[in-house]
Protein backbone atom coordinates (compact mmCIF):
# COMPACT_ATOMS: atom_id res chain seq x y z
CA UNK A 1 0.00 0.00 0.00
CA UNK A 2 1.16 3.41 -1.16
CA UNK A 3 2.30 5.40 2.01
CA UNK A 4 0.74 9.00 1.76
CA UNK A 5 2.60 12.40 1.22
CA UNK A 6 2.46 14.41 4.55
CA UNK A 7 1.00 17.96 2.73
CA UNK A 8 3.69 20.55 2.61
CA UNK A 9 0.56 23.21 3.74
CA UNK A 10 -0.79 23.11 7.16
CA UNK A 11 -3.79 25.29 8.21
CA UNK A 12 -3.31 25.71 12.08
CA UNK A 13 -6.54 26.90 13.85
CA UNK A 14 -5.38 28.44 17.13
CA UNK A 15 -5.79 30.93 20.58
CA UNK A 16 -3.22 33.62 20.68
CA UNK A 17 -2.06 32.55 24.54
CA UNK A 18 1.00 34.20 25.32
CA UNK A 19 3.98 31.71 26.46
CA UNK A 20 1.37 28.90 25.61
CA UNK A 21 1.03 29.58 21.57
CA UNK A 22 1.67 32.89 20.40
CA UNK A 23 2.23 33.56 16.54
CA UNK A 24 4.71 36.40 15.29
CA UNK A 25 5.54 37.90 12.52
CA UNK A 26 9.31 37.96 10.69
CA UNK A 27 9.63 38.95 7.51
CA UNK A 28 7.21 36.99 5.17
CA UNK A 29 6.72 34.16 7.77
CA UNK A 30 4.38 33.42 11.07
CA UNK A 31 6.33 31.65 13.57
CA UNK A 32 4.65 30.41 16.99
CA UNK A 33 5.97 31.38 20.30
CA UNK A 34 5.78 29.72 23.51
CA UNK A 35 5.72 25.57 24.51
CA UNK A 36 2.72 24.58 22.22
CA UNK A 37 4.44 26.73 19.28
CA UNK A 38 7.95 25.04 19.90
CA UNK A 39 5.76 21.32 18.90
CA UNK A 40 4.49 22.85 16.23
CA UNK A 41 7.49 23.98 14.63
CA UNK A 42 9.31 21.30 15.41
CA UNK A 43 6.74 19.11 13.83
CA UNK A 44 7.19 21.59 11.06
CA UNK A 45 10.44 20.86 10.03
CA UNK A 46 10.20 17.14 10.43
CA UNK A 47 7.24 16.74 8.55
CA UNK A 48 8.33 19.18 6.15
CA UNK A 49 5.42 21.13 5.75
CA UNK A 50 4.74 24.91 6.07
CA UNK A 51 1.60 25.91 8.54
CA UNK A 52 -0.52 29.14 8.41
CA UNK A 53 -2.22 30.34 12.05
CA UNK A 54 -5.68 31.08 12.04
CA UNK A 55 -6.67 32.36 14.74
CA UNK A 56 -10.12 31.67 16.31
CA UNK A 57 -12.46 34.18 15.61
CA UNK A 58 -14.38 34.37 19.09
CA UNK A 59 -11.46 32.97 20.62
CA UNK A 60 -13.19 29.66 21.99
CA UNK A 61 -11.93 26.42 21.82
CA UNK A 62 -15.30 25.46 21.09
CA UNK A 63 -18.88 25.04 22.32
CA UNK A 64 -21.53 22.84 20.74
CA UNK A 65 -24.30 24.93 19.15
CA UNK A 66 -28.09 23.31 19.44
CA UNK A 67 -27.94 23.03 15.61
CA UNK A 68 -24.60 20.34 16.22
CA UNK A 69 -22.20 22.72 14.64
CA UNK A 70 -19.11 24.20 16.90
CA UNK A 71 -18.32 27.85 16.99
CA UNK A 72 -14.20 28.43 18.00
CA UNK A 73 -11.78 25.88 17.11
CA UNK A 74 -13.85 23.24 16.87
CA UNK A 75 -15.72 24.65 14.32
CA UNK A 76 -13.05 25.87 12.40
CA UNK A 77 -11.69 22.11 11.94
CA UNK A 78 -15.34 20.79 11.68
CA UNK A 79 -16.03 23.51 8.66
CA UNK A 80 -12.49 22.16 6.84
CA UNK A 81 -11.24 25.66 7.53
CA UNK A 82 -8.11 24.16 9.52
CA UNK A 83 -6.67 20.95 9.26
CA UNK A 84 -4.95 21.38 12.87
CA UNK A 85 -6.52 22.22 16.28
CA UNK A 86 -3.88 23.78 18.55
CA UNK A 87 -3.18 24.46 21.82
CA UNK A 88 -4.14 22.48 24.54
CA UNK A 89 -7.20 20.67 22.63
CA UNK A 90 -8.75 18.77 25.37
CA UNK A 91 -10.14 15.53 24.17
CA UNK A 92 -13.80 14.83 25.20
CA UNK A 93 -16.59 12.09 23.73
CA UNK A 94 -18.57 14.90 22.37
CA UNK A 95 -15.76 16.75 20.43
CA UNK A 96 -14.36 13.08 18.83
CA UNK A 97 -17.64 12.93 17.12
CA UNK A 98 -16.64 15.60 15.02
CA UNK A 99 -12.94 15.64 14.89
CA UNK A 100 -10.09 13.31 14.81
CA UNK A 101 -7.10 13.64 18.06
CA UNK A 102 -3.37 13.02 17.65
CA UNK A 103 -1.51 11.02 19.97
CA UNK A 104 -2.16 12.18 23.31
CA UNK A 105 1.37 14.67 24.29
CA UNK A 106 0.02 16.08 27.67
CA UNK A 107 -2.67 15.77 30.04
CA UNK A 108 -5.02 18.96 31.76
CA UNK A 109 -5.29 18.46 35.63
CA UNK A 110 -8.24 20.77 35.82
CA UNK A 111 -7.92 22.55 39.38
CA UNK A 112 -9.04 26.36 40.92
CA UNK A 113 -6.54 28.98 41.86
CA UNK A 114 -7.51 31.61 44.56
CA UNK A 115 -5.09 34.64 45.58
CA UNK A 116 -3.37 34.30 49.01
CA UNK A 117 -5.06 35.80 51.80
CA UNK A 118 -3.40 38.36 54.12
CA UNK A 119 -2.46 37.54 57.55
CA UNK A 120 -5.03 37.45 60.21
CA UNK A 121 -5.80 40.55 62.21
CA UNK A 122 -3.36 40.71 65.24
CA UNK A 123 -6.03 42.29 67.66
CA UNK A 124 -7.98 39.10 67.89
CA UNK A 125 -5.19 36.93 68.59
CA UNK A 126 -6.33 35.97 71.72
CA UNK A 127 -8.81 33.96 70.00
CA UNK A 128 -6.78 32.39 68.09
CA UNK A 129 -5.49 29.22 69.87
CA UNK A 130 -8.67 27.75 70.41
CA UNK A 131 -11.76 26.93 67.77
CA UNK A 132 -14.78 28.57 68.33
CA UNK A 133 -16.11 25.04 69.67
CA UNK A 134 -13.79 24.88 72.04
CA UNK A 135 -13.87 27.98 73.39
CA UNK A 136 -17.56 27.78 74.03
CA UNK A 137 -17.36 24.29 75.43
CA UNK A 138 -14.58 26.68 77.87
CA UNK A 139 -16.90 29.43 78.67
CA UNK A 140 -20.22 27.00 79.71
CA UNK A 141 -17.59 25.01 81.51
CA UNK A 142 -16.51 28.11 83.77
CA UNK A 143 -20.04 29.24 83.89
CA UNK A 144 -21.49 25.50 85.11
CA UNK A 145 -18.25 25.10 87.64
CA UNK A 146 -18.80 28.95 88.93
CA UNK A 147 -22.66 27.85 90.05
CA UNK A 148 -21.83 23.80 91.32
CA UNK A 149 -18.77 25.40 93.52
CA UNK A 150 -21.51 28.19 94.66
CA UNK A 151 -23.63 25.41 95.83
CA UNK A 152 -21.67 22.67 96.85
CA UNK A 153 -18.18 24.03 98.11
CA UNK A 154 -18.17 27.57 98.69
CA UNK A 155 -18.68 28.84 102.39
CA UNK A 156 -21.59 31.39 102.15
CA UNK A 157 -20.13 33.00 98.46
CA UNK A 158 -22.64 34.84 96.03
CA UNK A 159 -23.14 33.57 92.53
CA UNK A 160 -20.55 36.32 91.30
CA UNK A 161 -18.01 35.64 94.08
CA UNK A 162 -17.85 32.00 93.35
CA UNK A 163 -17.57 32.87 89.34
CA UNK A 164 -15.28 35.65 90.08
CA UNK A 165 -13.01 32.63 92.07
CA UNK A 166 -12.97 30.08 89.72
CA UNK A 167 -12.03 32.87 87.10
CA UNK A 168 -9.20 32.83 89.33
CA UNK A 169 -8.34 29.82 89.46
CA UNK A 170 -7.74 29.89 85.62
CA UNK A 171 -4.67 32.28 86.08
CA UNK A 172 -3.25 30.22 89.17
CA UNK A 173 -5.32 32.18 91.65
CA UNK A 174 -5.84 30.35 95.27
CA UNK A 175 -9.06 29.43 96.62
CA UNK A 176 -10.38 30.32 100.06
CA UNK A 177 -13.23 29.30 102.00
CA UNK A 178 -13.34 26.06 100.22
CA UNK A 179 -16.00 23.00 102.22
CA UNK A 180 -13.23 20.26 103.22
CA UNK A 181 -14.79 17.14 102.72
CA UNK A 182 -13.17 13.88 100.71
CA UNK A 183 -15.83 14.33 97.94
CA UNK A 184 -15.88 18.09 97.41
CA UNK A 185 -11.95 17.69 96.34
CA UNK A 186 -11.96 15.08 93.92
CA UNK A 187 -14.33 17.61 92.39
CA UNK A 188 -12.28 21.27 93.30
CA UNK A 189 -9.12 18.84 92.35
CA UNK A 190 -10.93 17.84 88.94
CA UNK A 191 -11.64 21.49 88.02
CA UNK A 192 -8.34 22.73 89.62
CA UNK A 193 -6.80 20.14 86.66
CA UNK A 194 -8.67 21.53 84.00
CA UNK A 195 -7.96 25.15 85.24
CA UNK A 196 -4.36 23.95 84.69
CA UNK A 197 -3.97 22.33 81.70
CA UNK A 198 -6.11 24.63 79.55
CA UNK A 199 -4.37 28.01 80.63
CA UNK A 200 -0.66 26.10 79.76
CA UNK A 201 -2.23 24.76 76.45
CA UNK A 202 -3.21 28.59 75.59
CA UNK A 203 -0.19 30.28 76.69
CA UNK A 204 2.34 27.95 74.64
CA UNK A 205 0.56 28.78 71.27
CA UNK A 206 -0.65 32.46 71.85
CA UNK A 207 2.86 33.61 71.60
CA UNK A 208 3.24 31.54 68.03
CA UNK A 209 0.33 33.42 66.59
CA UNK A 210 1.93 36.83 67.69
CA UNK A 211 5.13 36.08 66.41
CA UNK A 212 3.65 34.07 63.38
CA UNK A 213 0.48 35.34 62.10
CA UNK A 214 -1.66 32.59 60.39
CA UNK A 215 -3.04 33.53 56.58
CA UNK A 216 -7.20 34.09 56.26
CA UNK A 217 -8.55 30.72 55.54
CA UNK A 218 -9.14 30.30 51.62
CA UNK A 219 -11.21 27.57 49.96
CA UNK A 220 -8.18 24.75 49.25
CA UNK A 221 -10.98 22.23 47.68
CA UNK A 222 -14.19 22.25 45.50
CA UNK A 223 -16.06 21.39 48.06
CA UNK A 224 -14.79 24.63 50.50
CA UNK A 225 -15.39 26.32 47.02
CA UNK A 226 -18.65 25.08 46.86
CA UNK A 227 -20.18 26.24 50.32
CA UNK A 228 -18.39 29.36 49.76
CA UNK A 229 -19.67 30.25 46.51
CA UNK A 230 -23.11 29.14 47.67
CA UNK A 231 -22.98 31.18 50.36
CA UNK A 232 -22.20 34.39 48.52
CA UNK A 233 -18.79 34.92 49.44
CA UNK A 234 -16.52 33.98 46.38
CA UNK A 235 -16.99 34.24 42.73
CA UNK A 236 -16.07 31.13 40.38
CA UNK A 237 -14.83 31.99 37.01
CA UNK A 238 -14.43 28.93 34.14
CA UNK A 239 -12.40 29.96 30.96
CA UNK A 240 -14.43 30.97 28.19
CA UNK A 241 -15.22 28.01 25.28
CA UNK A 242 -13.79 25.34 27.19
CA UNK A 243 -16.06 22.10 28.42
CA UNK A 244 -15.19 22.73 32.53
CA UNK A 245 -18.87 23.63 33.35
CA UNK A 246 -20.34 20.59 31.19
CA UNK A 247 -18.11 18.39 32.96
CA UNK A 248 -18.90 19.79 36.40
CA UNK A 249 -22.79 19.35 35.57
CA UNK A 250 -21.92 15.74 34.42
CA UNK A 251 -20.16 15.30 37.96
CA UNK A 252 -21.26 12.78 40.45
CA UNK A 253 -20.91 15.02 43.26
CA UNK A 254 -23.91 17.42 44.12
CA UNK A 255 -22.17 20.48 45.74
CA UNK A 256 -20.03 21.00 42.14
CA UNK A 257 -23.96 20.57 40.06
CA UNK A 258 -25.13 23.21 42.54
CA UNK A 259 -21.96 25.22 42.29
CA UNK A 260 -22.04 25.31 38.04
CA UNK A 261 -25.79 26.68 38.62
CA UNK A 262 -24.75 29.79 40.53
CA UNK A 263 -22.11 29.86 37.91
CA UNK A 264 -24.43 29.75 34.89
CA UNK A 265 -27.00 32.13 36.27
CA UNK A 266 -24.26 34.74 36.77
CA UNK A 267 -22.29 34.00 33.85
CA UNK A 268 -19.18 33.98 35.36
CA UNK A 269 -15.93 33.49 32.56
CA UNK A 270 -12.75 34.91 31.66
CA UNK A 271 -10.38 34.89 28.56
CA UNK A 272 -7.47 32.34 28.80
CA UNK A 273 -5.05 34.90 28.30
CA UNK A 274 -2.41 37.24 30.80
CA UNK A 275 -4.66 40.01 31.73
CA UNK A 276 -6.58 37.44 33.30
CA UNK A 277 -4.56 37.53 36.36
CA UNK A 278 -6.46 41.00 37.07
CA UNK A 279 -9.54 39.49 37.99
CA UNK A 280 -7.58 37.16 41.13
CA UNK A 281 -8.55 40.61 43.10
CA UNK A 282 -10.59 39.43 45.65
CA UNK A 283 -13.34 37.06 46.93
CA UNK A 284 -12.52 35.07 43.31
CA UNK A 285 -11.44 31.42 42.46
CA UNK A 286 -10.57 30.59 38.89
CA UNK A 287 -10.50 27.30 37.24
CA UNK A 288 -8.11 26.32 34.72
CA UNK A 289 -5.15 23.62 33.93
CA UNK A 290 -2.00 23.40 36.13
CA UNK A 291 -0.10 23.89 33.43
CA UNK A 292 -1.86 26.94 32.80
CA UNK A 293 -1.14 28.39 36.23
CA UNK A 294 2.74 27.77 36.06
CA UNK A 295 2.66 29.41 32.80
CA UNK A 296 0.77 32.49 33.41
CA UNK A 297 0.95 32.68 36.98
CA UNK A 298 4.28 31.67 37.77
CA UNK A 299 5.92 29.41 40.19
CA UNK A 300 6.47 29.52 43.86
CA UNK A 301 7.78 31.88 45.35
CA UNK A 302 7.68 34.16 42.81
CA UNK A 303 3.46 34.50 43.01
CA UNK A 304 0.99 35.28 46.04
CA UNK A 305 -1.52 32.59 44.60
CA UNK A 306 -2.57 29.22 45.70
CA UNK A 307 -4.30 26.40 43.77
CA UNK A 308 -6.54 23.71 45.25
CA UNK A 309 -5.61 20.55 46.83
CA UNK A 310 -7.99 18.84 44.88
CA UNK A 311 -9.08 18.49 41.01
CA UNK A 312 -12.33 18.33 39.21
CA UNK A 313 -11.16 16.64 36.17
CA UNK A 314 -8.09 14.91 34.25
CA UNK A 315 -8.16 15.04 30.29
CA UNK A 316 -5.96 13.93 27.76
CA UNK A 317 -4.60 16.73 25.06
CA UNK A 318 -4.05 16.14 21.24
CA UNK A 319 -3.52 17.92 18.05
CA UNK A 320 -7.34 18.45 16.61
CA UNK A 321 -7.24 17.10 12.84
CA UNK A 322 -10.23 16.95 10.38
CA UNK A 323 -12.17 13.64 10.09
CA UNK A 324 -10.05 11.46 7.88
CA UNK A 325 -6.88 13.05 7.90
CA UNK A 326 -4.58 11.29 5.51
CA UNK A 327 -1.46 11.67 7.27
CA UNK A 328 -2.47 11.03 11.14
CA UNK A 329 0.08 7.65 11.22
CA UNK A 330 3.23 9.70 10.14
CA UNK A 331 1.80 12.75 12.83
CA UNK A 332 1.74 10.31 15.52
CA UNK A 333 5.16 9.03 14.60
CA UNK A 334 6.72 12.10 14.82
CA UNK A 335 4.89 13.22 17.88
CA UNK A 336 5.83 9.81 19.97
CA UNK A 337 9.55 10.91 19.28
CA UNK A 338 9.59 14.47 20.90
CA UNK A 339 7.59 12.82 23.38
CA UNK A 340 9.55 9.62 24.39
CA UNK A 341 13.51 12.54 24.46
CA UNK A 342 11.20 14.44 26.93
CA UNK A 343 11.17 17.78 24.38
CA UNK A 344 7.79 18.61 25.00
CA UNK A 345 8.49 18.77 28.75
CA UNK A 346 11.74 20.85 28.41
CA UNK A 347 9.98 23.56 26.48
CA UNK A 348 7.67 23.66 28.85
CA UNK A 349 10.79 23.94 32.03
CA UNK A 350 12.02 26.65 29.52
CA UNK A 351 9.18 28.94 28.94
CA UNK A 352 8.06 29.06 32.37
CA UNK A 353 11.55 29.47 33.55
CA UNK A 354 11.28 32.37 31.31
CA UNK A 355 7.74 33.22 32.48
CA UNK A 356 9.22 33.90 36.21
CA UNK A 357 12.58 35.47 35.07
CA UNK A 358 11.55 39.33 35.63
CA UNK A 359 9.97 38.02 39.28
CA UNK A 360 13.30 36.11 39.79
CA UNK A 361 15.79 39.11 39.30
CA UNK A 362 13.70 41.30 40.89
CA UNK A 363 12.90 39.08 44.17
CA UNK A 364 15.06 40.61 47.11
CA UNK A 365 16.11 38.68 50.21
CA UNK A 366 14.34 40.35 53.83
CA UNK A 367 15.82 38.55 56.68
CA UNK A 368 12.37 37.64 58.45
CA UNK A 369 11.91 39.56 61.88
CA UNK A 370 10.49 37.75 65.11
CA UNK A 371 10.28 40.83 67.20
CA UNK A 372 6.96 41.50 68.58
CA UNK A 373 5.99 45.48 68.93
CA UNK A 374 3.70 47.60 70.87
CA UNK A 375 1.27 46.98 68.44
CA UNK A 376 1.48 43.23 68.66
CA UNK A 377 0.98 43.84 72.49
CA UNK A 378 -1.76 46.43 72.45
CA UNK A 379 -4.51 43.35 73.05
CA UNK A 380 -2.03 42.09 75.95
CA UNK A 381 -2.14 45.37 77.73
CA UNK A 382 -6.25 45.70 77.05
CA UNK A 383 -6.25 42.48 78.69
CA UNK A 384 -4.00 43.09 81.90
CA UNK A 385 -5.74 46.30 82.13
CA UNK A 386 -9.26 44.24 82.06
CA UNK A 387 -7.42 41.80 84.56
CA UNK A 388 -7.05 44.73 86.97
CA UNK A 389 -10.39 45.82 86.57
CA UNK A 390 -11.61 42.38 87.53
CA UNK A 391 -8.72 42.61 90.78
CA UNK A 392 -10.91 46.20 91.82
CA UNK A 393 -14.04 44.84 92.01
CA UNK A 394 -12.99 41.61 94.00
CA UNK A 395 -11.28 43.99 96.33
CA UNK A 396 -14.38 46.00 96.33
CA UNK A 397 -16.63 43.07 97.08
CA UNK A 398 -14.37 41.73 100.27
CA UNK A 399 -13.99 45.07 101.87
Amino acid sequence: MKRATFPKYIRVAALNIPSIFKPNTIGDKIIADGYEGSLLNCLAEKLNFKYEVILSPDGQWGSRHENGTWDGIIGLIQSGKADFGMPALGMTEERSKDIDYSLQYTILEKIFVTKEAGEMPKIAAFTYPYSPNVWILYILMTLTAAVLFQRMIFKNATVLGSFISVLGSIVSQAMENVRDTPWRKVLLGLWLSIATVMPFLYNTSFLSFLTMPEKIPIPRTFEELSKEVLGGKYKCLTPIGTVDRQLLRESNFDYLVKMVEVIDKNNWEYPFEKKFVEQLNGPVAVIMPRIGMNILLGIPPYLNMKSSLDSMAIRYVGIGLQKGFCCKKQLNSVLHGVLSGGLFEKWLRDQTFLTTLHDRMNVKYEEETMQLTLDDLKLAFFTLLTGYALAILVFWQRY
